[in-house]
């Protein structure tokens, strides 16, 4: 148990892959806020200063490869003019701007912490033990003194 595009993809903690990396619902105002820590496992989401740069190198090399991909299949195949790609192309960036970013800094947070999967395990454990009393469920979490 490794690397996980699909707890990247909805945005989980790489460790524990219980907690959000992104607080919910997304602001249009901050779409990066994201919480300090972990909510379950405690992991850092900011692990150091600057930590993010890298994600803007795989937010361009996602966008760069899927757009490129996607304007090349529009001229050549289908025939559009190359201002019909363009515009399409303009629109699609616009759409999905936010989202990626997003991703990328999820999937930068999954190249770079690891997983464990007794974490994992212990977290589910405690989840599966508590009582239940609908979708509030928080974590047991001590207080740092």
């Amino acid at each position: 148990m490794g690397f996980s595009l699909a707890a990247s993809w909805n945005y989980k903690c790489p460790k524990c892959r219980q907690g959000d990396v992104f607080i919910k619902p997304m602001d249009l105002k901050n779409p990066l806020n994201m919480p300090e820590r972990c909510a379950y496992c405690g992991q850092r989401t900011e692990p150091e200063i600057g930590f993010y740069y890298g994600a803007m190198m795989v937010s361009y090399g996602i966008s760069a490869w899927l757009y490129l991909g996607l304007v090349l299949v529009l001229v050549f195949y289908f025939k559009w003019s190359v201002n019909q790609a363009m515009v399409l192309l303009v629109f699609l960036a616009v759409i999905t701007y936010l989202p990626l970013l997003r991703y990328s800094r999820s999937l930068w947070l999954h190249f770079n912490v690891r997983h464990d999967p007794a974490e994992e395990n212990k977290q589910k454990q405690l989840k599966a033990n508590s009582p239940k009393i609908g979708n509030d469920w928080k974590p047991n979490r001590k207080q740092k003194k």
